[in-house]
């Protein structure tokens, strides 16, 4: 081979390196220009972490879902709920409201229900079917002809 100017790989690196630190200088930005990249930086990772983490001010109201998911089965169950409601109305989780189902007084399950009405449309196919049973179980154990015939109504429009 001959030496017709060809230069090797190592020297190639070097002058790119010298060129990336010595030719390519930038002017400096102004504070100006510097405050609105970092403002842009910062909403870009607050989007970002909105999208991952969900929003700052839904944390109460996750922090409470979970203690009305804890709190079925137990005393608490129906307070807890009240309280739910009253701080962000009814939930719009078809997991959580079919939890909801196990309240003891006929007027907080008839709200139940008919949150439920309102939900079914976008439930997942596996939802309905888990609803449609619980619905069967409601109409078949309850003792309240108000909740069998609201159970019923429902299970019919699904």
């Amino acid at each position: 081979m001959s030496d017709r100017g060809k230069i090797s790989f190592s020297e190639l690196d070097r002058r790119r390196r010298e060129k990336k630190s010595n030719g390519g200088e930038r002017r400096p930005r102004s504070e100006q220009a510097q405050g609105r990249a970092r403002a842009a930086a910062a909403r870009y990772r607050q989007r970002i972490d909105e999208k991952l983490f969900g929003k700052k001010e839904d944390a109460p109201r996750l922090r409470l879902e979970q203690r009305l998911r804890d709190a079925q089965g137990s005393p608490d169950f129906g307070r807890t709920f009240r309280e739910y409601v009253k701080g962000f109305g009814m939930p719009d989780d078809i997991g959580l409201l079919l939890t909801l189902l196990d309240l003891e007084t006929e007027r907080d399950v008839l709200r139940v229900l008919a949150a439920l009405d309102s939900a079914a449309e976008a439930a997942l196919p596996d939802q309905r079917s888990l609803l449609r049973s619980r619905l069967r179980n409601l109409e078949m154990s309850t003792s309240s002809d108000a909740l069998a015939d609201a159970a019923a109504d429902l299970l019919a429009r699904l």
